[in-house]
């Protein structure tokens, strides 16, 4: 009983040892990047725009 408990543990803490650091790496490299290193996006036409009919498609 000794053994196959001791051989589980080690199975189980092998597994652990290789999925977490896995899981880990895939969250940060999957993160989006904060809202602050993100270029502005433009939501609506200038004023001048506007006026000139520039910004009609």
């Amino acid at each position: 009983m000794k053994r196959a408990h001791r051989t589980a543990h080690a199975r189980i803490w092998t597994v652990l040892g290789i999925a977490l650091p896995l899981a880990f790496f895939t969250v940060l490299a999957l993160r989006q990047t904060p809202p602050a290193d993100r270029p502005a996006i433009l939501i609506e036409a200038p004023a001048n725009a506007a006026a000139t009919g520039e910004g009609n498609q």
